[in-house]
């Protein structure tokens, strides 16, 4: 974790504490991606993927949605929504087969408003067989780690 925040061009989160019947499985840094994975004492387990290469938000919608409180219309109500959590807003995503996925990808709110022409780091976490709400529990501790 130590030479990835040394080597890393931007802030790396980390729960400021783990939650209740969490641990550490593993955490894996090579090629600018750093991934913590986390399990529970009921098979559920948490990946927390950052890396600058992450695609698919659309920033601007994001932007959009945090000052105007604007709704996308092309999301798929039942499966995908914009979601803010603490410090951070993103789309969260619903898989169900072949085992529930939860998969919210996001950003720090105030690096999103903060400049529209910086690059804005991207996150990822990856709940598999966990609920929505454990994952947003989890994902209320993430903090910068320094």
């Amino acid at each position: 974790m130590s030479q990835a925040k040394r080597e890393l061009s931007f802030p790396i989160l980390f729960p400021e504490t783990i939650l209740e019947d969490w641990t550490i499985e593993e955490t894996i840094f090579e090629d600018r991606l750093l991934v913590t994975s986390f399990k529970n004492n009921d098979r559920g387990t948490i990946e927390l993927i950052q890396d600058q290469n992450i695609q698919g938000l659309d920033e601007e919608r994001l932007r959009n949605h945090l000052i105007f409180n604007e709704s996308p219309t092309n999301l798929s109500q039942e499966t995908e929504e914009i979601v803010e959590i603490y410090n951070y807003v993103g789309e969260m995503a619903y898989f169900m087969e072949p085992n529930p996925i939860v998969q919210f990808t996001f950003v720090v709110k105030n690096d999103l408003l903060a400049e529209v022409n910086d690059i804005v780091p991207n996150y990822q976490i990856i709940g598999k067989e966990i609920s929505t709400d454990e994952l947003r529990k989890f994902i209320s501790t993430l903090e910068v780690s320094t």
